[in-house]
């Protein structure tokens, strides 16, 4: 080990005097608050403006459209919902008037009765079944 003093391997640079230390201190702060402070003011301009009539008119415009999506929605699938029963009905109307004629064929062929006879049962057969269905 030793014990003689070494002259300090700084050399190269100065040393700089407590005055600018001093006054790099205070730069540096300074610096800090006013950049928290910058910050500050920049949030409550955002919420001001967020407050602002025409940002409130915007932001009014995006709800009443996501409204309207939803309700056109809704319509559509009523819409679907109506045109499904519309042609369950017709089709059990076709079918009813179908089978009607085909049992006054049967009918006629099975006894030999007069067609206005075989008529007037279809029809009461039909009127019949067309009841029923609207129940």
């Amino acid at each position: 080990m030793d014990t003689e003093k070494k002259p300090d391997e700084n050399t190269g640079k100065p040393k700089q005097d407590i005055g600018q230390m001093v006054g790099d201190l205070i730069v540096s702060g300074a610096t800090v608050l006013a950049h928290s402070a910058a910050e500050a003011v920049v949030k409550r301009v955002k919420k001001a403006a967020a407050k602002t009539a025409p940002v409130k008119g915007v932001a009014k415009v995006v709800k009443k459209a996501k409204k309207s999506a939803t309700a056109s929605e809704a319509a559509k699938s009523k819409k679907a919902k109506k045109t499904s029963k519309k042609t369950s009905k017709k089709t059990s109307k076709k079918t009813s008037k179908k089978t009607a004629k085909k049992t006054s064929k049967r009918l006629s062929r099975r006894s030999g009765a007069k067609s206005s006879a075989v008529k007037t049962t279809a029809k009461r057969s039909a009127r019949k079944k067309s009841k029923k269905s609207k129940r």
